[in-house]
């Protein structure tokens, strides 16, 4: 349990099915969402915060559904708002635990401007940054972290682009906490999870992610 925190602790444990969803979840078989909100369910109980402190925030795209899939408070925003939005949420209401699940394309293509100065500005929120360098959800044209050279459906030939690199984006702009993590290996996720909550400020979490 976090001992840094302003939030209400939960006089009664939870577990990971206090925090299952009674949604379907509808990520395609393989996708390395699954484990990361296996991670998820994992971390939020071990956090030790009231179920009704936790506030899920999502933009647009496969991680997007993650609000309907965690059993709190959720916003389904629009594309590449997330994180403006979780920022009002938690300025409104510093008692929550924020998080924002967010891809590479919704967070650094159209809502790359929103991400470098939440990470600037240093609000208490946990960013899940779902890095699969393609855009999954509208079947396969190349995102902004698409390896050079990379053939996809926008780019027939290669990609001629240079791609961010999330972590000198988020040094960058000034960030307190930068973790890299990978979707098939559940237990380090939840480990760092659990390391970014702890943290007082903006954490950003990029899982190297299957799509």
């Amino acid at each position: 349990m976090l001992e840094n925190k302003r939030i209400k602790k939960s006089e009664v444990p939870l577990t990971k099915e206090d925090f299952a969803s009674d949604q379907m979840v509808k990520w395609c078989p393989g996708c390395g969402s699954h484990a990361i909100l296996a991670a998820v369910d994992n971390v939020f109980p071990r956090i030790g915060y009231k179920k009704e402190n936790f506030c899920v925030v999502s933009g647009i795209g496969c991680s997007a559904r993650f609000p309907y899939y965690v059993n709190t408070y959720g916003f389904h925003g629009i594309h590449g708002r997330a994180t403006a939005i979780a920022s009002g949420v938690k300025v409104a209401n510093p008692d929550l635990s924020v998080w924002i699940a967010t891809g590479d394309g919704d967070s650094m293509a159209i809502g790359g401007n929103h991400f470098i100065h939440i990470i600037r500005r240093n609000i208490d929120v946990n960013i899940l940054l779902f890095n699969n360098q393609i855009y999954g959800l509208t079947k396969g044209q190349y995102s902004p972290t698409t390896p050079l050279g990379t053939v996809t459906k926008t780019s027939p030939y290669g990609t001629i682009e240079h791609p961010f690199v999330p972590a000198g984006l988020v040094m960058g702009a000034q960030g307190t906490f930068y973790a890299r993590t990978v979707d098939s290996n559940v237990k380090h996720m939840t480990d760092v999870m659990y390391e970014a909550a702890k943290h007082d400020g903006t954490s950003v979490v990029e899982i190297l992610q299957n799509c």
